[in-house]
């Protein structure tokens, strides 16, 4: 399967491909586009070599696996052997390592969505933008009161900024997210 859809754009993704992913990952059509999206945001061209593949997982699984290790994972899915894995063979991956630390891993992930500034944080204006695209998705149209999206993200980055910083950083997103589900339904429901 993954063969013959290589000479394809890697930049598609096409609805019988979707709906292959979601069958084999239990994660949903729209999330796997956001993901995409991400994806291609950060990879324009699709594609991933080894050393963005090495740094791409590190992000997704901060673990101290050895990029030899991670390389081992690299050319078990390069299977035509091109040197570059496209985003339906990485999430292959994501839903593989999701297996063995499935939350803490999928909220890594969504945090590195979320952190637009790509400076390790989630400010209050960051977050209010992902309460605000959430409250869009599910079609919410009053935001006065506690569904204000700048309310909210007060409310949540004071319950989970541990630092005093004004800010949460992933450490603090994935405890808080683990620790309480109303937070964890709200930013990565999911999850």
């Amino acid at each position: 399967m993954w063969r013959s859809r290589k000479a394809r754009s890697s930049t598609e993704l096409n609805a019988k491909e979707i709906a292959a992913l979601v069958e084999a990952s239990n994660i949903s059509a729209e999330e796997i586009r956001r993901w995409h999206d991400d994806f291609l945001e950060h990879y324009p061209s699709g594609q991933l070599n080894k050393k963005s593949f090495w740094e791409y997982y590190q992000k997704l699984f901060p673990t101290k696996q050895t990029q030899e290790s991670i390389g081992n994972i690299f050319q078990m899915i390069d299977t035509n052997n091109d040197g570059n894995i496209d985003f339906n063979e990485l999430l292959v991956v994501i839903v593989l390592m999701s297996h063995l630390n499935a939350l803490e891993s999928r909220l890594a992930f969504a945090f590195d969505m979320f952190d637009c500034s790509g400076d390790g944080h989630i400010d209050r204006e960051e977050l209010a933008d992902v309460i605000s695209a959430i409250y869009d998705r599910a079609g919410l149209t009053d935001r006065k009161g506690e569904n204000d999206p700048n309310k909210r993200a007060k409310v949540i980055i004071d319950k989970l900024d541990n630092t005093g910083d004004n800010k949460i950083n992933k450490a603090e997103f994935i405890q808080g997210c683990k620790d309480d589900p109303v937070i964890r339904n709200l930013l990565a429901p999911n999850v």
